[in-house]
């Protein structure tokens, strides 16, 4: 498998993704003509045709076949559009001396403190592509990209995580907070929001606080809870760094997580190092995976890599692999994939 930018030819393949993804996953609604213009303004920021602010880049997990078996993005810069907004848990604190009375509550505040974030988001990978690692590469091959292009990005970077919601879709949290002002199903408001349409969020919601023990239990429980298929990208996130700093998602309660982009682990340790090619032969077989990549921003490519050799300031890798990289002056990125393993590189 490796990674590559989306292009035009793989709308078939996202709309199978997109209707796989199911409810809760609304940067990827299944309607074809609204991801034709998600892979259009795509490649116009590959091709650095549009505003940094604007950027979005969609990346695709590709067989040898080049067909699409999985797809995730960066958004440059969020809120510049139209304001992007979460829930800030926090505490209200009310005390009565005279009776001698303190409470306590956790209070959910409307919000717009990721304006100028950059984003993760849209991380997906399809049922025949599950397993030998793909999912990690598919997440992790966007801090390499990022690292690369540093430029390109804010000072922090978050990702709002899907919230739990039932076998029938149905999201406890919405049901009993978004729900009532909306008057619209979680499945319905998860597809406009999903095709940009998040105005309706300042027009609708409540600009005030709200009090957390007013809502159902259910829903209480759902606050910064994820949906069992996010719990692997959770604690991948949790590994390179990002933490839950008390943000969810307004509609379904998911957890947002954030941490600055020059602290993150694969930021910090990747090295750029030249690619030698020799014989497989010469190569132990079986090694923990490395990330590697090329340094281009249109013909960006990742893949991982079990069998290679470091020797200083050289890579010795199989030619098919460079070849497959796109290298220029041989020049290769790399990182461990797992933190876990990092030492090994040092």
């Amino acid at each position: 498998m490796i990674v590559r930018p989306i292009a035009h030819k793989d709308l078939d393949a996202l709309y199978d993704l997109a209707k796989a993804a199911g409810v809760g996953m609304n940067s990827l609604p299944a309607d074809r003509d609204y991801l034709a213009q998600k892979i259009d303004r795509a490649v116009e920021s590959f091709q650095q045709s549009i505003p940094r602010e604007q950027a979005s880049y969609l990346f695709v997990l590709a067989n040898d076949d080049d067909r699409a078996l999985g797809v995730c993005g960066i958004e440059a810069s969020i809120g510049w559009d139209e304001p992007w907004y979460t829930y800030r848990v926090s505490q209200m604190v009310h005390a009565c001396r005279d009776i001698n009375i303190y409470t306590n509550t956790p209070t959910l505040f409307l919000t717009n403190d990721q304006i100028g974030y950059s984003e993760l988001c849209s991380l997906l990978v399809h049922p025949d592509a599950r397993g030998h690692k793909n999912g990690p590469l598919l997440s992790r091959c966007r801090f390499l990209f990022i690292r690369q292009f540093r430029e390109l990005f804010g000072e922090k970077l978050f990702a709002e995580m899907r919230g739990f919601n039932d076998e029938q879709g149905h999201s406890p949290f919405w049901d009993d907070l978004g729900k009532k002002f909306f008057n619209m199903e979680f499945e319905r408001i998860d597809f406009l929001t999903g095709r940009g349409h998040r105005s309706i969020i300042a027009e609708l919601m409540p600009k005030y606080p709200v009090y957390s023990h007013l809502l159902a239990e259910s829903a209480r429980n759902c606050i910064g809870k994820v949906h069992p298929n996010t719990q692997p990208a959770l604690e991948m996130l949790k590994q390179e760094g990002l933490r839950y700093e008390n943000y969810v998602a307004i509609f379904d309660g998911g957890p947002v997580m954030e941490a600055y982009i020059d602290d993150l682990r694969l930021i910090k340790q990747a090295q750029q190092l030249t690619a030698v090619a020799t014989d497989p032969a010469d190569l132990p077989s079986e090694q923990a995976p490395i990330l590697l990549s090329n340094q281009k921003l249109e013909d960006y490519r990742c893949r991982l890599c079990f069998s290679y050799r470091l020797d200083g300031e050289q890579l010795y890798l199989p030619q098919n692999i460079i070849d497959g990289l796109l290298l220029e002056n041989q020049t290769v990125t790399l990182a461990s994939l797992y933190a876990k393993d990092a030492n090994m590189l040092s």
